[in-house]
């Protein structure tokens, strides 16, 4: 089996307090809650692609138009990785001492750790290089991460304490449907309200496709959208689940009936789409509320090394998603499954977990498993692994299941020619063979100690 240590190293990172960037769509260019500092660390959890020529991470000082503070570009192509800065248009003198530390097909986890003096760059753990900054081009000016090439990313991760208020965030390449926003944070004492704005852009007065407004005083919650400084006819829903001082969890979905709100959990009534949700580009968080963390989930369009990806033009033709499920739940499979198809299922192991499984089924119930992927907790820690053909349970194939109790976690297992391939947070955990037909598995099912964000099927 292949390393975990690039999954060890990204578990607590994915759950602790920040900005958090899931699946983000490419090419990508989005923006840190507040400009860099000393100190804030960069985490970039991703794999290469099997056959790669280049990817290039970029800090830079705005959306567009914009100095490169710092360019680092693995080139496959060239055995190297060469860094170097744009001022004004103008190219410095490339950096290009060192190993190549990436191996197409591999997953990999950067770590850019920004000083007074320099850029230092982590590799799967391990210290890679340090670039110092350049004439002209002060840290604190850096604003924005950009990426391309031949990668897929995973996760985007920036700890912090705490996240300013307001706080204006940049949805890789405008809302998609599947886009999750999840916000934790405490109601200040004695707050009259905030809001969350999926909206055309950062400013004031862009139009707004999702305003979602809890208004304590009136223990409402008041959503609505604004087209060309116009409001429309509010949607007030009566009696909040939360109050003043309590913390809060709040979920919005961009479904394709509309956006769906949860609070703490609670499913609230959705919000049809009135305008093109897709135009939606920027997030907006302001008001009385105080943030500990952001994430922005994006339905994964870049799948790993061992699938072909998903053109995002044709992705709701080739896909199917289940978003906040709750277990047990059994999801139909696009027709057609076999190589090169497969699951990804993310979501949160409970804190006291038994077990839970996801299964790859040939009918909806009752019927044959084709792999039963079972991580177990209680009593023994282990991943197990098998199959049921006509009512009979095969021989079980056990592995270590590197999956920690109450930690966020991503599951995909994909269809090969000669078995499943099982990854969990980007490494392969383990390989299972072909023992009934793959082209018979119509559904997957999960259920047991895990709360589901996503189900999707490729």
């Amino acid at each position: 089996m292949a390393d975990v240590k690039v999954a060890a190293l990204v578990a607590s990172i994915k759950s602790a307090p920040g900005l958090h960037y899931k699946n983000p769509r490419f090419p990508l260019n989005v923006k840190l809650p507040e400009n860099l500092e000393c100190g804030t660390k960069i985490y970039i959890h991703g794999c290469v692609a099997a056959e790669a020529s280049r990817f290039a991470i970029n800090l830079k000082n705005a959306e567009t138009d914009a100095n490169n503070f710092f360019h680092f570009n693995p080139r496959f192509d060239e055995g190297c990785v060469v860094r170097n800065s744009r001022l004004d248009e103008a190219w410095g003198d490339e950096e290009r001492e060192g190993d190549m530390p990436f191996t197409p097909g591999q997953p990999f986890l950067i770590t850019i750790i920004p000083t007074v003096a320099c850029y230092e760059v982590e590799v799967n753990g391990s210290p890679f290089i340090t670039y110092n900054h350049r004439e002209g081009m002060t840290l604190c000016d850096v604003t924005h991460i950009a990426m391309w090439g031949d990668v897929t990313i995973y996760g985007i991760h920036v700890p912090r304490k705490s996240l300013p208020i307001p706080l204006s965030l940049r949805i890789p390449k405008n809302t998609f449907y599947g886009d999750m926003l999840i916000l934790t944070g405490t109601v200040a004492g004695g707050a009259d309200r905030f809001h969350v704005n999926f909206q055309c852009g950062p400013a004031e007065d862009a139009d707004i496709m999702y305003h979602f407004n809890p208004r304590f005083p009136e223990n409402q919650l008041v959503c609505n959208n604004r087209c060309a400084d116009s409001w429309g006819d509010e949607q007030s829903i009566d009696g909040l689940p939360v109050a003043p001082g309590d913390r809060i969890v709040v979920c919005i979905v961009a479904a394709k009936e509309g956006f769906i709100p949860f609070i703490n959990g609670n499913p609230l009534p959705t919000f049809p789409h009135r305008l093109d949700v897709c135009a939606a580009c920027s997030i907006v968080i302001d008001g009385d509320i105080s943030l500990e963390s952001v994430t922005i989930d994006c339905p994964p369009v870049r799948l790993p090394a061992q699938v072909p990806d998903i053109d995002i033009d044709s992705f709701d033709d080739k896909t199917v998603q289940a978003l906040r499920a709750t277990t047990p739940v059994t999801m139909a499979l696009p027709g057609g499954f076999g190589p090169g198809k497969g699951v990804h299922v993310s979501g949160k192991v409970h804190d006291s977990p038994s077990r839970f499984e996801i299964n790859l089924q040939c009918g909806e119930t009752d019927s044959d498993i084709a792999i039963h992927f079972n991580p177990r907790f209680d009593p023994v820690h282990e991943l197990v692994m098998n199959s049921r053909d006509g009512g009979n349970w095969g021989e079980e194939l056990r592995e270590a299941n590197p999956i920690a109790p109450g930690s966020e976690v991503d599951v995909y297992i994909l269809c090969q020619d000669d078995g499943y391939v099982c990854l969990i947070d980007g490494d392969v955990v383990a390989n299972f063979p072909h023992r009934l037909d793959c082209g018979q598995v119509t559904h997957v099912s999960v259920d047991g100690s895990i709360t589901v964000h996503r189900m999707l099927g490729v």
